[in-house]
């Protein structure tokens, strides 16, 4: 396992990276998270630009150099740039809060500093600045500094992190621990789940497992546990029932492939070890719910499933109220939204009467994404939220494409991407996970990797 580490330490750095948010959001404030993240990329960065993946017949300085003109050649790389340059901007441009107007007699909601440029709350936009930043290293890293087998091993090595942050909240829960306790809440007054992100890492840890067969890591197999068993309890334990569900069918479906695969190209009976290290790992994290998870959690996400009601009828209620203030909050700032981190704001001063009696008391978000997204970031922010997708949904699609001219099976990781698309998409229309520091690193990451993995476009191997 040292020799794996020593081997591949940028993909460890990156999965180091990816993991932090997701690790440290039940501990820490935002604050600390973000100035985490910051270090953690420049880190990462460093990593990425003296120890990228070597391709065979390369020597180090030549791959340095190979990074640094991809780089600066891909037009992801400077739209992550610029992106975190408007966030870096939007952080400092504050000042939207409540005041007392002395001569109107009344509260009120003030603009930012800079009115006519996306603000926000007080704090409000340094971890999203951090995570912008995050996205920049994440995005020259997987596109290009990490070889082949790195970016399967960085997926292997953040599921497994991931796994060992849902036991850690398991435990910690179990010890009584009110941060992680409160993991449980359904539906939450941000209405965003730490599971979401969870669900991520067990797609890719799946995805993962096969990669472990294929490149013979089988030391590596022993993180199954974590990054298998760990992320699926975690997705199960702290996800809202309708997305565990989707969980659950996307990741057998990661695994079908991976057992075809397997079938067909890989010996001494790899897909029966891989259909029997997956179903241990995932009795292991079956037993954790049983033993760790409180009583009233499990039987009520147990019942869900049982009756097949994943959405109580007050949740119902309360997503029409609040999507219904988020439209007219919308209205009054079409183009650049009310602010990051004012919907909380919003509610006091959009909110009628008969809707105080659904809305329960700190409410922060909307139980409907697309709706939360255009109330605080306006069509402006919404519009380059979907930039970078739209730029990795480019990059999937061609070398989609160039697969589809030959005959033979794709890896796995391949199904990360509509996978995790599909899983955010649906979520969007409840929750706002979607928007998470944690949820959009393990998005982002995975979406890359999975472009990437497409084996025609792979000839040039990496060591």
């Amino acid at each position: 396992m040292h020799q794996f580490l020593a081997k591949y330490g940028l993909a460890a750095h990156l999965a180091f990276l990816a993991v932090a948010p997701l690790f440290l959001f039940p501990f820490c404030a935002a604050s600390s998270v973000a100035v985490t993240l910051l270090w953690l990329t420049l880190l990462a960065a460093v990593w990425c630009g003296l120890m990228p993946s070597v391709r065979r017949g390369e020597r180090l300085h030549d791959a340095r150099l190979r990074v640094v003109s991809e780089s600066v050649r891909d037009p992801l790389f400077w739209v992550s740039l610029a992106l975190a340059l408007v966030t870096g901007f939007r952080a400092l441009n504050g000042g939207v809060r409540m005041a007392y107007d002395i001569e109107a007699a009344a509260w009120q909601l003030t603009t930012a500093a800079f009115p006519f440029y996306p603000g926000c709350t007080d704090g409000a936009g340094f971890l999203p600045f951090a995570v912008a930043l995050a996205l920049v290293a994440v995005f020259v890293a997987t596109r290009h500094a990490l070889g082949r087998s790195a970016r399967h091993a960085f997926l292997l090595m953040a599921s497994a992190i991931a796994g060992l942050a849902a036991v850690v909240f398991l435990v910690a829960a179990h010890l009584g621990h009110a941060g992680c306790a409160r993991l449980f809440a359904f539906p939450g007054a941000d209405v965003s789940f730490v599971g979401v992100a969870l669900g991520l890492y067990f797609l890719a840890g799946v995805a993962s497992l096969y990669a472990a067969f294929e490149r013979k890591w089988m030391s590596a197999t022993l993180l199954a546990p974590l990054s298998v068993g760990g992320t699926a309890v975690g997705a199960f334990a702290f996800a809202p029932p309708a997305t565990a569900a989707l969980v659950g069918v996307a990741a057998l479906a990661v695994f079908g492939l991976s057992f075809v695969c397997a079938l067909r190209t890989l010996r001494r009976q790899a897909e029966f070890r891989i259909l029997v290290v997956f179903a241990l790992a995932v009795a292991m994290g079956g037993l954790l719910a049983g033993f760790l998870m409180p009583e009233a959690a499990l039987s009520a996400r147990l019942d869900a499933f049982a009756q097949r009601a994943f959405f109580p009828d007050a949740f119902q209620a309360l997503r029409r109220t609040l999507s219904d203030l988020a439209l007219r909050t919308w209205k009054e700032s079409p183009w650049i939204g009310t602010g990051l981190g004012s919907f909380g704001l919003d509610i006091r001063f959009q909110a009628l009467p008969a809707d105080w009696a659904v809305i329960p008391r700190g409410q922060t978000a909307v139980p409907n994404g697309a709706w939360f997204l255009l109330a605080e970031r306006g069509i402006v922010g919404a519009a380059l939220f979907v930039l970078p997708l739209g730029f990795l949904l480019f990059t999937y699609a061609r070398r989609l494409a160039a697969w589809a001219r030959h005959v033979c099976l794709p890896h796995p990781a391949v199904l990360l991407f509509p996978l995790a698309l599909v899983t955010l998409g649906i979520g969007a229309l409840f929750d706002c996970s979607f928007l998470r520091a944690d949820v959009l690193l393990a998005a982002c990451a995975e979406l890359a990797v999975a472009a990437k993995a497409f084996p025609t476009l792979e000839n040039q191997s990496n060591v």
